[in-house]
């Protein structure tokens, strides 16, 4: 009897070990997001394939995306912009004209 709970116990903890490493990189990005200081501006982060799709409140406009250093980096003809999520108070810090501008996620 010992023996079974040893061996269910190891296969319960080995196969949560595993799940846990298997989530994908980036999937805190994922979701509806809105600009702290001006709730008309959102926008949402979905995947697509290895990569992601920023789309604008208006679903019109969509920016592709990477994961890279635990970042989401937009690449754009001339210049780069990461989006950095900040998991103490989940929220993500994205470039604007003179600040970082923050947006929480929507509820």
């Amino acid at each position: 009897m010992k023996d079974l709970i040893f061996r269910f116990a190891s296969m319960f903890l080995l196969s949560t070990v595993a799940l846990t490493g298997c989530q994908s990189r980036g999937t805190e990005f994922l979701g509806s997001w809105v600009n702290e200081q001006n709730p008309n501006d959102t926008f949402e982060v979905i995947r697509n394939g290895d990569e992601y799709l920023i789309v604008g409140q208006d679903q019109k406009t969509r920016v592709g995306a990477i994961y890279k250093d635990g970042a989401l980096e937009i690449k754009g003809a001339l210049l780069s912009a990461n989006l950095t999520y900040v998991r103490r108070t989940d929220t993500i810090l994205a470039p604007g004209f003179f600040s970082q501008a923050e947006y929480r996620r929507k509820k």
